[in-house]
């Protein structure tokens, strides 16, 4: 495990200044998950590729966000799956101007989470034991992001009705976003979607790539489908 000082170095050199809060932030972030991967199977990050491709990757990918695509600030936003947390928790405790609920399935991550609430004291950040298709939360937010929890098509389905007419839909890819694209004609029609990207390049070691688009209608009442039927369904 890295010490306090080699982590704040790593910060530093990726993310220029950064205050002293904010570094004892996210060094107990980094703490508590290494303390937690030795009980489980948390994250497959470790010491310097764990600060780096966890934490430092997830707070550039953001940055490149809320100067891109939306600024964030006084935000509602819904994080889908965050696991560990990455890429919004960390780009939370550097930048914690907005409102963040996480939808988690998993009690375990969900208790992990909890536990970085606490530990850290957060505020104006909530996690949910639930499925994004399962909830109730209509018309509640602004912006919507996901990392490696489904294929797109399904993310559009699960994820629309939450959104606010207007909010912003952005979805972490990897080089075969363009594959998902051209799978998610279907929904892309049905909700009238315009699917844009912004390829972010490779900041340590992964191709990251950024699809994203507004919701223009409103949720149909038929969607979304029991999940059981959007994976069983190859609607295209």
């Amino acid at each position: 495990m890295l010490t306090a000082t080699e982590t704040n170095q790593l910060f530093t050199e990726h993310l220029g200044n950064v205050s002293e809060d904010t570094l004892n932030k996210l060094y107990e972030y980094y703490a508590l998950i290494e303390e937690e991967n030795q009980k489980y199977n948390l994250t497959g990050f470790y010491n310097e590729k764990l600060i780096k491709e966890g934490l430092i990757e997830s707070i550039l990918i953001f940055k490149k966000i809320d100067a891109d695509i939306l600024n964030l600030d006084s935000k509602s936003i819904l994080d889908i799956g965050s696991g560990a947390g990455f890429p919004i928790v960390p780009y939370f405790i550097y930048s914690p101007n907005f409102d963040l609920t996480i939808y988690e399935p998993q009690q375990k991550r969900v208790n992990f989470l909890n536990l970085v609430i606490e530990k850290l004291k957060l505020k104006n950040i909530k996690v949910k034991k639930l499925r994004a298709e399962e909830s109730s939360e209509f018309n509640t937010f602004d912006f919507i992001s996901a990392r490696a929890v489904s294929e797109l098509k399904n993310l559009a389905e699960i994820s629309h009705k939450l959104g606010k007419q207007n909010s912003t839909f952005c979805f972490l890819k990897s080089n075969n976003y363009e594959a998902e694209i051209n799978n998610a004609l279907w929904i892309k029609n049905r909700l009238n979607l315009t699917f844009e990207t912004l390829k972010l390049g490779v900041f340590f070691s992964i191709e990251n790539n950024l699809v994203y688009y507004k919701k223009t209608i409103k949720t149909p009442p038929d969607l979304p489908r029991k999940w059981a039927q959007i994976i069983k369904n190859n609607l295209k």
